[in-house]
Protein backbone atom coordinates (compact mmCIF):
# COMPACT_ATOMS: atom_id res chain seq x y z
CA UNK A 1 0.00 0.00 0.00
CA UNK A 2 1.37 3.44 -1.07
CA UNK A 3 1.14 6.33 1.66
CA UNK A 4 1.21 9.63 1.24
CA UNK A 5 1.91 9.82 -2.38
CA UNK A 6 1.32 13.06 -4.06
CA UNK A 7 -0.94 13.33 -7.08
CA UNK A 8 -1.04 15.52 -10.04
CA UNK A 9 -3.95 16.17 -12.64
CA UNK A 10 -1.37 14.62 -15.30
CA UNK A 11 -2.62 11.25 -13.70
CA UNK A 12 -5.96 10.10 -15.22
CA UNK A 13 -9.11 9.16 -12.90
CA UNK A 14 -8.59 5.98 -14.33
CA UNK A 15 -5.09 5.16 -13.07
CA UNK A 16 -6.01 6.30 -9.78
CA UNK A 17 -9.07 3.63 -9.73
CA UNK A 18 -6.30 1.12 -10.97
CA UNK A 19 -4.28 1.96 -7.97
CA UNK A 20 -6.57 1.84 -6.15
CA UNK A 21 -6.99 -2.18 -6.78
CA UNK A 22 -3.62 -2.37 -5.42
CA UNK A 23 -4.95 -0.75 -2.43
CA UNK A 24 -3.46 2.55 -2.89
CA UNK A 25 -5.94 4.41 -0.12
CA UNK A 26 -4.00 7.93 -1.43
CA UNK A 27 -5.83 7.22 -5.05
CA UNK A 28 -8.95 7.03 -3.47
CA UNK A 29 -8.44 10.65 -1.07
CA UNK A 30 -7.66 11.91 -4.62
CA UNK A 31 -10.54 10.75 -6.36
CA UNK A 32 -12.75 11.75 -3.62
CA UNK A 33 -10.50 15.59 -3.76
CA UNK A 34 -11.74 15.41 -7.46
CA UNK A 35 -14.82 14.57 -7.49
CA UNK A 36 -15.91 14.83 -3.87
CA UNK A 37 -18.18 18.15 -4.84
CA UNK A 38 -20.20 17.44 -7.73
CA UNK A 39 -21.62 13.83 -6.20
CA UNK A 40 -22.62 15.31 -3.22
CA UNK A 41 -24.23 17.69 -5.23
CA UNK A 42 -26.32 15.32 -7.15
CA UNK A 43 -26.93 12.89 -3.80
CA UNK A 44 -27.72 15.95 -2.01
CA UNK A 45 -30.74 16.86 -4.48
CA UNK A 46 -31.90 13.46 -4.54
CA UNK A 47 -32.17 12.83 -1.04
CA UNK A 48 -32.91 16.45 0.07
CA UNK A 49 -31.09 16.99 3.43
CA UNK A 50 -27.26 17.12 4.25
CA UNK A 51 -27.02 14.05 7.03
CA UNK A 52 -28.48 11.81 4.10
CA UNK A 53 -26.38 13.35 1.62
CA UNK A 54 -22.88 13.16 3.83
CA UNK A 55 -24.07 9.03 4.48
CA UNK A 56 -24.45 8.20 0.83
CA UNK A 57 -21.05 9.80 -0.23
CA UNK A 58 -19.15 7.98 2.07
CA UNK A 59 -20.87 4.87 0.99
CA UNK A 60 -20.27 5.98 -2.56
CA UNK A 61 -16.63 5.76 -2.35
CA UNK A 62 -16.45 2.98 0.08
CA UNK A 63 -18.62 1.66 -2.92
CA UNK A 64 -15.47 2.70 -5.14
CA UNK A 65 -12.90 1.41 -3.91
CA UNK A 66 -14.30 -2.10 -3.37
CA UNK A 67 -15.85 -1.82 -7.15
CA UNK A 68 -12.35 -0.89 -8.37
CA UNK A 69 -11.49 -4.16 -10.15
CA UNK A 70 -15.07 -4.09 -11.79
CA UNK A 71 -14.29 -1.15 -14.01
CA UNK A 72 -13.54 -2.01 -17.72
CA UNK A 73 -13.49 1.40 -19.41
CA UNK A 74 -16.01 0.66 -21.45
CA UNK A 75 -17.76 4.39 -20.00
CA UNK A 76 -16.02 7.18 -18.24
CA UNK A 77 -14.62 6.80 -14.80
CA UNK A 78 -17.35 10.07 -14.39
CA UNK A 79 -20.40 7.87 -16.24
CA UNK A 80 -19.12 4.86 -13.92
CA UNK A 81 -19.22 6.95 -10.67
CA UNK A 82 -22.36 8.79 -11.23
CA UNK A 83 -24.15 5.54 -11.58
CA UNK A 84 -22.80 4.28 -8.64
CA UNK A 85 -23.91 7.53 -6.85
CA UNK A 86 -27.19 7.57 -8.49
CA UNK A 87 -28.04 3.67 -7.15
CA UNK A 88 -26.96 4.75 -3.96
CA UNK A 89 -29.55 7.71 -3.69
CA UNK A 90 -31.78 5.04 -4.80
CA UNK A 91 -30.88 2.61 -1.73
CA UNK A 92 -31.38 5.35 0.05
CA UNK A 93 -35.00 6.24 -0.44
CA UNK A 94 -36.20 2.87 -0.64
CA UNK A 95 -34.91 2.22 3.20
CA UNK A 96 -35.33 5.28 4.42
CA UNK A 97 -37.89 5.20 7.51
CA UNK A 98 -40.76 8.10 8.04
CA UNK A 99 -38.61 10.84 10.07
CA UNK A 100 -39.27 14.78 10.47
CA UNK A 101 -37.94 16.02 7.19
CA UNK A 102 -35.45 18.58 7.28
CA UNK A 103 -36.56 22.03 5.32
CA UNK A 104 -34.18 22.59 2.55
CA UNK A 105 -34.72 26.73 3.66
CA UNK A 106 -33.37 26.67 6.97
CA UNK A 107 -30.16 25.53 6.17
CA UNK A 108 -29.65 26.42 2.28
CA UNK A 109 -27.92 29.86 3.24
CA UNK A 110 -24.83 27.57 4.90
CA UNK A 111 -24.53 26.44 1.70
CA UNK A 112 -21.39 28.50 -0.17
CA UNK A 113 -20.87 26.17 -2.83
CA UNK A 114 -24.29 26.08 -4.18
CA UNK A 115 -24.89 30.16 -3.38
CA UNK A 116 -21.21 31.15 -3.98
CA UNK A 117 -18.14 32.87 -2.39
CA UNK A 118 -17.60 35.29 -5.14
CA UNK A 119 -20.02 37.74 -4.34
CA UNK A 120 -19.16 40.82 -2.25
CA UNK A 121 -22.73 42.53 -2.16
CA UNK A 122 -24.81 40.84 1.28
CA UNK A 123 -27.89 42.16 -1.00
CA UNK A 124 -26.52 39.94 -3.95
CA UNK A 125 -25.68 36.90 -2.34
CA UNK A 126 -29.08 36.83 -0.61
CA UNK A 127 -30.84 36.65 -3.68
CA UNK A 128 -28.73 34.15 -4.68
CA UNK A 129 -29.54 32.77 -1.34
CA UNK A 130 -33.28 32.91 -2.16
CA UNK A 131 -32.99 31.77 -5.48
CA UNK A 132 -31.11 28.70 -4.71
CA UNK A 133 -33.52 27.71 -2.12
CA UNK A 134 -36.33 28.46 -4.51
CA UNK A 135 -35.00 25.53 -7.01
CA UNK A 136 -34.10 23.13 -4.35
CA UNK A 137 -37.94 23.34 -2.82
CA UNK A 138 -39.34 23.13 -6.50
CA UNK A 139 -36.70 19.89 -7.00
CA UNK A 140 -38.03 18.14 -3.95
CA UNK A 141 -41.05 17.94 -5.33
CA UNK A 142 -39.56 15.75 -8.40
CA UNK A 143 -39.50 12.28 -8.44
CA UNK A 144 -36.02 10.65 -7.43
CA UNK A 145 -35.68 9.81 -11.32
CA UNK A 146 -36.42 12.94 -12.50
CA UNK A 147 -34.70 14.93 -9.74
CA UNK A 148 -31.78 12.89 -11.17
CA UNK A 149 -32.19 13.82 -14.90
CA UNK A 150 -32.62 17.40 -14.04
CA UNK A 151 -29.66 17.59 -11.99
CA UNK A 152 -27.14 15.47 -14.65
CA UNK A 153 -28.47 17.54 -17.60
CA UNK A 154 -29.09 20.72 -15.72
CA UNK A 155 -26.22 21.15 -13.36
CA UNK A 156 -23.62 18.32 -14.77
CA UNK A 157 -23.95 19.17 -18.09
CA UNK A 158 -23.97 16.30 -19.75
CA UNK A 159 -24.78 14.94 -22.85
CA UNK A 160 -27.84 12.79 -23.68
CA UNK A 161 -25.88 9.86 -24.68
CA UNK A 162 -24.08 9.99 -21.00
CA UNK A 163 -27.16 10.09 -18.59
CA UNK A 164 -27.99 7.20 -20.84
CA UNK A 165 -25.02 5.67 -20.11
CA UNK A 166 -25.27 6.56 -16.27
CA UNK A 167 -28.83 5.76 -16.06
CA UNK A 168 -29.99 3.00 -18.35
CA UNK A 169 -32.97 5.05 -20.41
CA UNK A 170 -32.85 4.64 -23.78
CA UNK A 171 -32.10 7.96 -25.99
CA UNK A 172 -35.69 8.46 -27.00
CA UNK A 173 -37.58 7.98 -23.66
CA UNK A 174 -34.73 9.88 -22.28
CA UNK A 175 -35.70 12.83 -24.24
CA UNK A 176 -39.42 12.36 -23.20
CA UNK A 177 -38.37 11.82 -19.85
CA UNK A 178 -36.29 14.83 -19.72
CA UNK A 179 -38.98 17.08 -21.16
CA UNK A 180 -41.40 16.03 -18.96
CA UNK A 181 -39.06 16.48 -15.48
CA UNK A 182 -38.14 20.03 -16.87
CA UNK A 183 -42.18 20.78 -16.84
CA UNK A 184 -42.56 19.68 -14.20
CA UNK A 185 -39.90 21.64 -12.27
CA UNK A 186 -41.49 24.65 -14.11
CA UNK A 187 -44.73 23.83 -13.02
CA UNK A 188 -43.64 23.72 -9.26
CA UNK A 189 -41.69 26.73 -9.50
CA UNK A 190 -44.39 28.69 -10.69
CA UNK A 191 -46.83 26.71 -7.71
CA UNK A 192 -44.06 28.58 -5.46
CA UNK A 193 -43.92 32.02 -6.96
CA UNK A 194 -47.88 31.50 -6.75
CA UNK A 195 -47.57 30.74 -2.73
CA UNK A 196 -45.00 33.24 -1.98
CA UNK A 197 -47.37 36.10 -4.35
CA UNK A 198 -50.37 34.93 -1.75
CA UNK A 199 -48.19 35.46 1.41
CA UNK A 200 -46.94 39.01 0.41
CA UNK A 201 -50.53 40.11 -0.60
CA UNK A 202 -52.16 42.38 2.42
CA UNK A 203 -55.48 41.19 3.96
CA UNK A 204 -57.51 44.00 2.54
CA UNK A 205 -59.73 43.95 5.97
CA UNK A 206 -56.31 45.15 7.72
CA UNK A 207 -55.57 47.59 5.16
CA UNK A 208 -58.07 49.82 4.95
CA UNK A 209 -58.56 49.67 9.03
CA UNK A 210 -61.30 47.53 9.74
CA UNK A 211 -61.70 45.16 11.95
CA UNK A 212 -63.93 41.74 12.06
CA UNK A 213 -67.15 43.33 13.92
CA UNK A 214 -66.85 46.65 13.05
CA UNK A 215 -69.81 46.61 10.74
CA UNK A 216 -72.15 45.41 13.53
CA UNK A 217 -70.38 47.90 16.05
CA UNK A 218 -70.88 51.12 13.71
Amino acid sequence: MTNGFIYDFGISNEELLSRCKENDESALRELLRRHEKPVYGLLYRMLGNHEDAEEALADVFVKVWRAAGSFRGTAKFTTWLYRIAGNTARDVLRSRKARPEIAIEDDILTETDLVGTAAVDPETTVINADEVARIELAMQKLTPEDRLLVHLYHIQELDLEEINRITGINRSNLKVKLFRARQKLRTHLESLDQEKNNELQPDTTESIGLQPGSAESA
